[in-house]
């Protein structure tokens, strides 16, 4: 047998094992998950498009991450990355249902044309007071008008921001201020009122509104006073009008890929417990600081700007301009295929049901 047959014949060999070798490890990745590291562990990958100083690290994303690990002894691992490192809030959706990361957070306005739309009526204005009264409505809202067009992610309970104060860069205490002004917008739901003002609607994301402000871009940025701390808004905007004009909904969601991956105990443990967690961190963290970063915009502002507080006719005012903004919505509703009347009808029980004030 010639030493050039023996060669061929060996390296055949080494290829079928090398082949049957890579189909075992391929079968027992199919059985780990596609989640999982092959050593019984998993990693769940978050995009926090905040910075690292806003609350949504310290008081919603880090003790979570805590807890997830504490609940799952370890199997399942959560990874951080901060400052919209892999992706933008304007993204969430198509990056988690595509797989890019596992879970972030949907600002219903940037998503004005998907299905997350019906949430978008938590942003009208005066729809509701403040975050714990948002997360007792939205959630039922939502997963009767919104569930069956979100198939392809994990929606998660939702919640929404603290009430909106205007930051300007002078002074805003009437509507008459605000004729002619370029107002940051964060989606379509809030063109109308912008629009009713008087103003002028610019729309910007979240990590754009500081410098937009600060560039002229806009003169005035209606935005939540706990999330202007950390993002320091006070300095391009020192004029601060308490307002509590609208909310912005908030919807965690996650990707269905990476929750099927993992084994039956622990999906159940993420839909039963750790989902609903980080919703209730979400709505904590806005509802604990917002007396804090009132205060604490009041002295940031001091020297430089005011915080401005409206009387009760101004504020009329400003409410009675709100109508149009929840007529145009449903118009946009029935352009959409929902009926709209009937939606703003049913959400008006929701918060009638709650307890809870209507916004007019």
């Amino acid at each position: 047998m010639s030493k050039k047959y023996l060669f061929v014949v060996s390296l055949l060999l080494a290829i079928t094992t090398f082949l049957v070798a890579c189909s075992e490890t391929e079968a027992a990745d199919d059985q780990n998950g596609s989640g999982s590291n092959g050593e019984g562990e998993y990693e769940l990958v978050v995009n926090n498009w905040t910075n690292s100083n806003h609350h949504y690290s310290y008081n919603v994303y880090e003790p979570w991450k805590e807890l997830v690990e504490e609940k799952t002894d370890g199997r399942v691992t959560v990874t951080i990355h901060h400052g919209s490192s892999i992706g933008k809030s304007s993204s969430v959706y198509q990056d988690v249902s595509g797989g890019l990361y596992d879970l972030g957070f949907i600002v219903a306005n940037y998503f004005y044309d998907t299905g997350f739309f019906p949430y978008t009526i938590g942003n009208l204005p005066f729809a509701f007071e403040g975050p714990e009264e948002a997360a007792k409505v939205l959630s039922d809202f939502g997963d009767k008008y919104a569930a069956e067009k979100l198939e392809d992610v994990e929606v998660l309970p939702g919640t929404a921001t603290d009430g909106y104060d205007l930051f300007a860069t002078e002074p805003i205490t009437s509507v008459d201020d605000l004729q002619g002004k370029k107002m940051r917008v964060n989606g379509k739901s809030e063109n109308a009122y912008v629009e009713a003002l008087g103003g002028t609607p610019v729309s910007l994301s979240t990590e754009d509104t500081y410098e937009g402000l600060e560039r002229g871009m806009v003169d005035t940025a209606f935005y939540t006073p706990i999330g202007a701390v950390g993002l320091s808004l006070h300095e391009p905007a020192p004029y601060i009008t308490k307002f509590s004009v609208s909310v912005t909904p908030i919807i965690p969601i996650m990707n269905k890929e990476f929750l099927a991956s993992l084994p039956d105990d622990l999906q159940t443990l993420f839909k039963e417990e750790l989902n609903p967690k980080l919703t209730e961190l979400l709505t904590e963290s806005y509802a604990t600081e917002l007396e804090s970063s009132h205060e604490e915009l009041k002295g940031l502002v001091e020297d430089r700007g005011e915080f401005i507080e409206l009387g009760e006719d101004e504020m009329e005012e400003f409410r009675e301009l709100g109508t149009s903004a929840w007529d145009a919505w449903i118009e946009d509703a029935n352009s959409k295929g929902y009926d709209g009347q009937q939606m703003v009808d049913d959400f008006m029980k929701m918060l009638e049901e709650e307890g809870l004030n209507k916004p007019f």
